[in-house]
């Protein structure tokens, strides 16, 4: 009898256990589903939205005076240049978002929408060619200066048995810290610039956006439409 019982509760325990895996896996289900069911429910920007989205971008780079930043107040500067590296690299990433918004297969556009398409790029590409010369190297310098890891302090100890220790601590220091306070005094002198240098590229980059779509409705026509900016 004593057996019988024993085995009866090696049967409870197992049923146990199952139930609580397989509440587990039941539960892991419904994550897995929950997340599938979001994923599936995305929708890439539309060229409007990714046109908004630039143009809500302008709020977004920081303010500075006409005097530009005093470049004697370091942290003063790297904010702003940090903030500055946002925008652009979310200025960046939305227009990665345009040969989405903008694709069709080959065969199904004309000869007309090549060229308007051709067109957009082009602008578009002139746009972040801009951004990445004038402005990303100076803040660049500023955020990331170059530095060097030298060896700041070396501490030797002696155990019982004879046997020395040597343990050594390393520090980063500026390569060049002269080339570094150049590069703040040059971004600090012509903020207000590269901040009107930005903000004239999203503006032209929304007026661009509208000039294509534009041009889309007109696809069926002849006529070509041509784009100064």
């Amino acid at each position: 009898m004593a057996t019988t019982t024993e085995s009866s509760g090696k049967k409870r325990k197992a049923q146990s256990g199952n139930n609580k895996l397989s509440k587990k896996t039941s539960s892991s289900s419904s994550v897995v589903t929950a997340t599938i069911t979001s994923d599936s429910e995305f929708k890439p920007f539309t060229l409007p939205e990714i046109r908004t989205n630039i143009h809500s971008l302008e709020t977004k780079v920081p303010p500075v005076s006409a005097e530009g930043i005093d470049p004697a107040d370091r942290d003063a500067v790297r904010l702003w240049a940090s903030q500055m590296q946002a925008v652009v690299e979310e200025f960046n990433l939305l227009l990665c978002c345009v040969s989405s918004a903008t694709y069709r297969w080959g065969t199904d556009r004309s000869g007309a929408a090549d060229q308007h398409l051709g067109l957009l790029s082009s602008e578009l590409g002139n746009a972040q060619d801009q951004i990445s010369t004038s402005i990303t190297p100076r803040l660049s310098n500023v955020l990331a200066p170059v530095v060097d890891l030298v060896t700041n302090e070396s501490v030797t100890t002696k155990d019982a048995n004879g046997t020395e220790t040597k343990v050594n601590s390393f520090t980063q220091v500026e390569n060049d810290p002269k080339f570094i306070r150049l590069c703040s005094e040059i971004l600090s002198r012509n903020a207000p610039m590269l901040r009107r240098v930005l903000l004239t590229n999203f503006h032209k980059v929304g007026r661009c956006i509208d000039d294509y779509l534009k041009a889309t409705m007109k696809d069926g026509q002849s006529q070509r439409n041509a784009f100064a900016y």
